[in-house]
């Protein structure tokens, strides 16, 4: 089975970003086990922002009386 088979949108988007920015690393030949920690640090980052993101739209469409001030107010 293909991860992409069971994969949320978040990891898709995710897994995408990651190729990208491993490529870019073997271009600049950083060592595998060094791309591996940064990508999987970025990853993990990345799943973290994305979840949140889908939580606070969860929970305001759960009911019009759910107000959320953004962050940056």
């Amino acid at each position: 089975m293909n991860i992409r088979d069971i994969a949320s949108i978040n990891e898709l988007a995710i897994l995408s970003n990651i190729e990208s920015m491993n490529a870019e690393m073997i271009r600049k030949g950083i060592p595998k086990n060094e791309r591996f920690k940064q990508l999987n640090e970025i990853a993990e980052y990345q799943l973290n922002i994305l979840n949140k993101k889908d939580s606070l739209k969860a929970l305001k469409k759960l009911s019009d009386d759910i107000y959320l001030k953004k962050s940056n107010e």
